[in-house]
């Protein structure tokens, strides 16, 4: 009953400061959330109407910014009964259901992180506003049973998941609307051009664009 009454009152006064504009709602944002982050670095700002789920399994580095109207979602999925495939990333280092923001990481306005499995942002990391990164997603059919039915909500016995952490290395920038689907790494120094949909790996230093994406050519020569 205490802990019920203590997460009310909790949830409550998140929902008070969630839209306090200007520097003074930034400043008790981000000390509210800098107390609850599992590991939180230095010039955290946190911008209003800033939705975030589970922040105990989230950790930031240095003067790392959450824009406007974004969403964070971090901690592991109850897959018990669930039909879903697993897509291994081996880069990703972190727990099930960590998401890791490094130094100078910016996530502009109206973006979504959903890290189930995981998501790591390396140092320098930048998301253009809109972008959607997705560690848990829905599939369309089982996999070994192309016949059966299956829906596509959460909530649901016969829904079926594709899943796996999401690894974007270091001064990695996508830009405005691009998704980036579970399993993959992007190399460092690599860039996604706007209204991009990654399903795959790409290697450091990629130019990458287009619906599925392709390496267009270096980024830097």
């Amino acid at each position: 009953m205490i802990k019920l009454l203590g997460t009310m009152i909790d949830d409550s006064f998140r929902f008070f400061i969630i839209y306090i504009p200007g520097r003074l709602g930034r400043k008790i944002r981000s000390s509210y959330y800098r107390k609850r982050f599992k590991k939180c670095g230095k010039n955290l700002a946190v911008d209003e109407g800033v939705i975030i789920e589970n922040p105990q399994w989230i950790s930031v580095g240095d003067n790392v910014w959450i824009d406007k109207y974004s969403i964070l979602i971090a901690g592991p999925m109850n897959f018990d009964g669930l039909i879903y495939k697993q897509r291994e990333n081996k880069d990703f280092i972190y727990e099930e259901g960590e998401m890791v923001l490094g130094d100078n990481v910016h996530i502009a306005p109206f973006c979504i992180l959903q890290s189930h499995k995981g998501i790591s942002i390396g140092n320098n990391g930048g998301l253009a506003s809109g972008v959607k990164i997705y560690s848990v997603t829905n599939i369309s059919n089982k996999p070994k049973d192309r016949k059966a039915i299956v829906c596509t909500t959460a909530i649901h016995k016969d829904s079926a998941f594709c899943s796996g952490a999401i690894v974007l290395g270091e001064n990695v920038g996508v830009a405005l609307q691009s998704i980036v689907l579970s399993g993959v790494s992007i190399g460092k120094n690599s860039f996604i051009v706007p209204m991009t949909l990654i399903t795959t790996s790409f290697p450091e230093n990629s130019y990458i664009g287009g619906n599925p994406a392709v390496k267009i050519r270096n980024r830097f020569e």
